[in-house]
């Protein structure tokens, strides 16, 4: 896929986060991830991580919806026979914690748990915790259909809520200096590979089937721009592999690369300064 000169478009189909009920579902479930992270381990980077890339997904995700890049509808609330529409911009704050803070969560809960027969702080300190090893594979994969479940079982309502061009030069700036800065740190900090690797791999792995399953039920869609002789923008004909090339783009760098920003920036640690680390 060469990213130059073609026009790439990732499409959302049907209503946008609307269901208040899910959102706090995957709320709860990871702040009980980052209590048990806590009271086992006796360590805050769960709840560091989710605390400040909610806050920052939030941001995002009010901006996309003020500039009308992505249609967010005021979400419901569900209780019993009664439904409740939420503030707006209450809903916001839940899919960006749904977006940014569970997700990143999920990564650096189950990536320090699913490779080892025990539970390990970073400071190093052996304990164990509530889900490790066979038990934290088993959850994660429980946690997984759950996700699948949810999506399978939606109703598709065919209206366009956002139509987003990965690969505009500002995007595909951002994206290249923050994984330029990833490989950085993890070139000069080789202590901080086997963890930021492993938070990586649960990010990708679980975002990789949420995007299977919402590209199966036609939720999201990829359409590709060229330009033809009269230099207009044309609608390629479909090509499963620009699909494929997209999306996998956009679970890797867009999920996987950002969301480990934001270790960088939140959990990592070293002996130097490190504003004058970052800066220099």
């Amino acid at each position: 896929m060469i990213f130059t000169d073609k026009l790439y478009y990732i499409i959302r189909i049907g209503d946008f986060a609307t269901n208040a009920n899910t959102k706090l579902y995957y709320s709860a479930f990871t702040t009980l991830l980052c209590l048990d992270d806590y009271f086992y381990n006796q360590s805050t980077d769960c709840f560091t991580i989710m605390i400040y890339s909610t806050i920052v997904w939030s941001v995002i995700e009010f901006f996309l919806h003020i500039s009308n890049t992505r249609v967010i509808k005021p979400m419901v609330f569900y209780f019993f026979q009664h439904k409740y529409k939420l503030p707006n911009y209450l809903g916001i704050f839940l899919q960006g914690f749904q977006e940014g803070g569970c997700v990143t969560t999920i990564g650096l809960y189950f990536g320090d748990r699913i490779f080892d027969s025990y539970s390990y702080s970073y400071s190093e300190s052996i304990s164990f915790s509530l889900f490790y090893f066979s038990y934290s594979f088993v959850f994660l994969h429980l946690l997984i259909l759950f996700i699948v479940c949810n999506v399978v079982f939606k109703k598709r309502i065919n209206n366009c809520n956002s139509k987003r061009l990965v690969n505009a030069k500002s995007s595909m700036t951002l994206m290249s200096v923050i994984t330029l800065y990833n490989c950085r740190n993890l070139y000069l900090y080789p202590e901080h590979v086997s963890r930021q690797l492993k938070m990586l791999f649960v990010m990708v792995y679980v975002c990789s089937f949420w995007t299977l399953a919402v590209w199966y039920k036609g939720f999201r869609m990829v359409e590709v721009y060229k330009k033809n002789n009269f230099d207009l923008d044309i609608i390629q004909r479909y090509k499963g592999f620009d699909t494929f090339y997209v999306l996998a783009y956009d679970v890797f760098f867009e999920i996987g690369m950002a969301y480990m920003f934001f270790y960088n920036i939140l959990i990592f640690r070293t002996s130097d300064n490190f504003l004058v680390t970052f800066l220099f």
